[in-house]
């Protein structure tokens, strides 16, 4: 069942922010926790507050019982705790309470949020003391959310940090991430966090050992041996957490620019820079906002140094990009023998995403440069705007 309801209700997500297990069943609001049964082990109950549903706020009465389903509830020593009395409640076809808890506080319970925790406290606090890695709040992770998220699970770290609607700008957005090599997978790792209706990942290319050690994550030695298209499995790994991403196997290029019909914006990653410019000149005639990435890095005298690049095209300003662009010498492909590592893919690759974000008007912007380098040597980041 969605949670929508859950989430607009101020008590209900609070609770789902705390990181509560947290579903509702006809009627009732059913938070799951650890307790202690009479043989002093930790097991899984649940606790059922019953609700009534007003537009979209959950209203309560001022009744201070709750019920629990589990065996008895007991201490950490395995004596039945005394609020809980034998009552059945039955809930739902496959769900059934067992006991009635009853608890009440001189004053009473001023609001459904510490009601229930107070709850969860005198039931889980007793199988913490047994096991310290049993709690009534391990993220809420698996829930089902509101029916027009692009995300698979709630995003609890927006409403914690207040800024629902300022993400909201985020919606309408559909991405293209184009190579995931290096930069582009750290790309897709924040890009995916956010609410953008779509991610796309063109990749012609398969994902072999030396990627895994330039990319996030940590693939298994059977993913490797297998050499999946790096679309398709990073497709696989971030659609657990973003249900908009999809992976294409195709190298882009003149014969197939139609793939990026519909982007509102491009993330170019890619390591062949001759197949750009026909991408950029493509991106530039359908008024496509777009962001290219480049590292130059070479070993010197036993150390390593160069430069990252963030080049943005964004309409009005288009004559950037193709010029920042370095030109495959003819002899060798100096993108084949440049020297690529981890920290450095991830730190072009933010830095890419914080001006998208800039430009969408999510973080703020003195600057609104076209073009920007970080140099390793000297540590420094310098921003130009070319006419």
């Amino acid at each position: 069942m969605s949670t929508a309801l859950l989430a607009r209700d101020p008590d209900l997500s609070r609770l789902l922010d705390d990181g509560y297990d947290i579903t509702l069943v006809a009627g009732h609001i059913i938070v799951r926790i650890p307790y202690v049964t009479d043989n002093r082990t930790v097991e899984r109950g649940f606790l059922a507050h019953p609700v009534t549903i007003a537009g979209d706020r959950f209203v309560s009465g001022t009744d201070h019982r709750i019920w629990f389903g589990g065996s008895t509830p007991c201490d950490e020593h395995g004596r039945p705790l005394t609020l809980a009395t034998p009552e059945t409640r039955v809930i739902a076809d496959n769900t059934q309470a067992n006991f009635m808890l009853s608890s009440k506080p001189p004053d009473g319970y001023p609001d459904q949020y510490t009601k229930i925790t107070a709850y969860a406290r005198i039931v889980a606090d007793h199988a913490h003391t047994l096991d310290p890695t049993a709690t009534p709040t391990p993220g809420a992770a698996w829930q089902e959310i509101e029916d027009d998220s692009p995300f698979a699970y709630r995003d609890t770290a927006t409403s914690r940090a207040g800024i629902t609607a300022v993400n909201r700008r985020f919606r309408g957005q559909c991405i293209v991430i184009v190579g995931l090599g290096g930069s582009g997978s750290y790309i897709l790792d924040q890009v995916a966090k956010t609410e953008v209706d779509s991610i796309l990942l063109i990749d012609g290319d398969t994902f072999d050992n030396h990627n895994a050690f330039r990319a996030p994550g940590a693939p298994t030695l059977d993913t490797l041996r297998a050499r999946p298209p790096k679309a398709t499995y990073f497709a696989s790994v971030y659609t657990h957490m973003h249900r908009g991403v999809t992976g294409c196997a195709q190298y882009l290029d003149e014969d197939n620019l139609a793939l990026l019909d519909g982007a509102t914006f491009v993330f170019l990653a890619s390591d062949d820079a001759a197949s750009k410019l026909p991408v950029m000149d493509w991106l530039e005639a359908h008024d496509v906002p777009f962001i290219d990435v480049g590292m130059g890095i070479e070993e010197i005298d036993g150390h390593l140094s160069g430069l990252l690049r963030v080049t943005t095209s964004l309409p009005g300003r288009r004559d950037t990009a193709r010029h920042r662009i370095p030109r495959p010498a003819p002899e060798r492909d100096a993108y084949a023998s440049n020297i690529q590592t981890a920290d450095l893919n991830a730190l072009n690759a933010i830095l890419a995403v914080i001006r998208w974000k800039r430009s969408l008007g999510i973080y703020a912007d003195a600057t609104d440069e076209a073009h920007t380098t970080y140099s390793l040597i000297t540590n420094e980041i310098a921003n130009e705007d070319l006419p």
